[in-house]
């Protein structure tokens, strides 16, 4: 067979639905949370935490060391969940707590009327939720909806990416936090992380107790909203 043949049928593969799918959503998944602070706030965190002091009680290295603390238990706690819970439970619920407390973290910091313990409180808060999905699963659903036939030159590019993101996030990190401060550092987390939850419930299937077969045939189907599968699925079966 013409090389030039083979060539275009490896290409028209990644052009079918069940590849293209999953792959656009886990692709936005990785880039969204680099915007969300799930790595910045590890690699900045003394730095963050110093900018969130209202008064001269705060020690930044204590407090740096309880959020890597939270980071590790949370770490464990999600290796527990995901026994339990839906992937989508987990990443849902995950943006929308780290995006409250985010949120939350930089309207207190603006208004410096709250007392410093309390941001603490928060910033604890929204790293436990930021850990428990954010952090783990993007890696993990790489291996899930992934199809086997793309999934090492698919993970091989998302995690390409990810890494230029993250370095082009840092090299940018101190001129956005001399910009909008810190308290719009959180808001940047918070709103972002709030945008990804919402691109989640929509977009993301349940994979727990699915097969990869299962979910090829849900990425083959019509619809792109999680939302909207059982009405596709009607639709299909009237069809037949």
């Amino acid at each position: 067979m013409d090389s030039s043949l083979v060539s275009s049928h490896k290409w028209k593969q990644y052009l079918k639905p069940h590849v293209y799918k999953p792959f656009i959503i886990i692709h936005v998944f990785n880039i969204m949370q680099i915007v969300c602070g799930t790595n910045l706030f590890i690699f900045y965190a003394v730095d963050i935490i110093s900018g969130l002091k209202t008064d001269g009680s705060l020690d930044s290295e204590l407090v740096t060391n309880l959020t890597s603390i939270v980071r590790v238990v949370f770490m464990v706690v999600s290796c527990v969940i995901l026994v339990w819970f839906g992937r989508r439970t987990i990443c849902v619920s995950s943006g929308l707590g780290s995006g409250i407390a985010a949120v939350l973290i930089g309207t207190s910091v603006y208004m410096q009327t709250i007392h410093t313990w309390i941001i603490i409180g928060l910033v604890l808060l929204y790293v436990a939720f930021n850990t428990y999905g954010y952090f783990v699963m993007p890696p993990a659903m790489i291996g899930e909806i992934l199809p086997s036939k793309i999934r090492c030159v698919g993970g091989a590019y998302i995690f390409t990416m990810n890494d230029i993101g993250m370095f082009f996030a840092a090299q940018t990190f101190h001129s956005v936090v001399g910009a909008v401060g810190t308290h719009g550092l959180f808001w940047i987390f918070g709103v972002s992380s709030l945008l990804c939850s919402l691109f989640l419930y929509l977009m993301l299937p349940e994979t727990k107790g699915r097969s990869l077969v299962q979910i090829e045939e849900y990425f083959l189907q019509p619809n792109v909203l999680w939302l909207t599968r059982k009405k596709c699925q009607n639709i299909r079966n009237t069809v037949i």
